[in-house]
């Protein structure tokens, strides 16, 4: 998938713990061009990252090329599914492949405009 722009969150609400104006990240690390997901919540950073992985599976038949059976393997949750289902998730992708991997940034993120 070949993007290098931010995708940012299309729903979800500000919880209490991230101040007013704040932002959580997520990062998707492709191979070649990492996504960096803005949204106001883990919740919703998380969900997003499902629904581009959802996208790209769609267009291009697989996501991780060091384990092309993995979506097979583990089919890919409802990204407004449980959120624990959906973290499981992601922790078998970091486990069974380098690339694509997903995470959430907890260090601050400036993003040039």
């Amino acid at each position: 998938m070949k993007t290098r722009r931010p995708v940012i969150c299309r729903v979800g609400e500000r919880p209490t713990a991230v101040p007013a104006g704040g932002d959580v990240y997520g990062l998707i690390d492709w191979d070649d061009a990492p996504i960096l997901i803005v949204g106001p919540s883990t919740d919703a950073v998380t969900r997003e990252a499902i629904r581009i992985f959802a996208r790209t599976l769609a267009e291009t038949g697989g996501l991780a090329e060091d384990d092309p059976d993995f979506t097979r393997r583990h089919p890919l949750p409802d990204p407004d599914g449980p959120i624990g289902v959906i973290d499981s998730w992601l922790t078998r992708l970091r486990r069974a492949t380098a690339i694509p991997w997903f995470a959430i940034l907890d260090d601050e993120v400036v993003i040039a405009r």
